[in-house]
């Protein structure tokens, strides 16, 4: 799934995730990440700490956008499979291989030329022009919260309706019962009732990578589950609850270091002290460049006001 859109004013001055007269804004990735640990959230959305790249992430983001270019278009027939790995190069996300060496980021580029390769045989001869890629909501929900994100893909159905598609990277396509249960795709077709103002026919998950589309028709999504997930995770956040919750996932968390989870057996006041410095220093950072970019955004608004005034 891409990354979440690029901070505006509002964002950067704080008003989008505050309760201060603006919604909650939450999203798949916000509310699944506090239900897997309360203080990840804390440290990836409100201290906004940083979190190291991988190969995985910039493969998966590199696919996305490679799939992207390839359904993105005014033609129900698809373009040639050249054009899907032309798009593949272009967009390529080497940020994940900073920290490995050149085979290794060359291994996985192989990969996903592989893999898109096959995605192509699977939707060449498929005549189809969508309703919509990566479409952008925001999804208002009562007290106050806002659910936003992009839907990979939107499908017109032969009865008229609207079909739900999210790529997934993963090794292992999952099971029509746990693709039933995904929040996020309960998430989507909210939101697709929300912009056309019909809830769609069917939403599926696509696993590019063991080439398996996995299906349900609308009626086994429980939207009213979904709801329920998002106002307690709502709820929590607003009362800046922020446990840890360590589980077998916390040996690949990017702010284990920081976690008091693994401070150590008893009291330890010192690493406490320290893991907290280390968390105002990266707020200051953060802070500091949100000044500077909004210092950068109000010169460039108040030089474009003064060439009108000139004009």
């Amino acid at each position: 799934m891409p990354s979440e859109p690029a901070p505006g004013i509002t964002d950067l001055l704080g008003g989008a995730t505050s309760d201060g007269g603006s919604p909650l804004r939450l999203s798949f990735s916000r509310v699944d990440t506090y239900r897997q640990c309360p203080l990840k959230y804390r440290y990836r959305y409100v201290d906004l700490l940083a979190e190291r790249p991988s190969p995985h992430l910039s493969f998966g983001s590199s696919i996305h956008a490679a799939l992207e270019v390839f359904w993105d278009r005014k033609l129900p027939h698809p373009p040639p499979r050249e054009a899907l790995l032309a798009a593949l190069y272009e967009r390529w996300d080497s940020s994940g291989f900073a920290e490995t060496d050149r085979e290794e980021q060359v291994r996985f580029y192989r990969h996903a030329q592989e893999v898109l390769a096959a995605y192509h045989r699977r939707f060449a001869d498929v005549t189809l022009t969508p309703v919509a890629v990566e479409q952008w909501f925001r999804l208002p929900l009562p007290d106050d919260v806002e659910v936003v994100g992009a839907i990979d893909l939107v499908e017109p159905t032969p009865a008229g309706g609207l079909g739900v598609v999210d790529w997934k990277t993963n090794r292992r396509a999952k099971t029509r019962e746990e693709v039933a249960g995904s929040l996020q795709l309960a998430i989507y077709a909210l939101a697709v009732e929300h912009l056309w103002g019909q809830p769609p026919e069917w939403v599926a998950l696509d696993f590019v990578v063991p080439g398996v589309r996995v299906t349900v028709p609308r009626d086994r999504i429980d939207a009213d589950a979904a709801r329920r997930a998002i106002g307690e995770v709502a709820a929590a956040v607003r009362a800046g609850t922020f446990t840890p919750r360590p589980s077998p996932l916390c040996d690949w968390c990017d702010f284990r270091a920081e976690c008091p989870a693994f401070a150590g057996e008893g009291p330890d006041v010192a690493g406490t002290a320290v893991n907290e410095l280390r968390r105002l220093r990266r707020r200051q950072a953060r802070d500091a460049e949100r000044a500077a970019t909004l210092e950068r955004i109000i010169a460039e608004r108040l030089g474009e006001a003064a060439l009108t005034d000139l004009d």
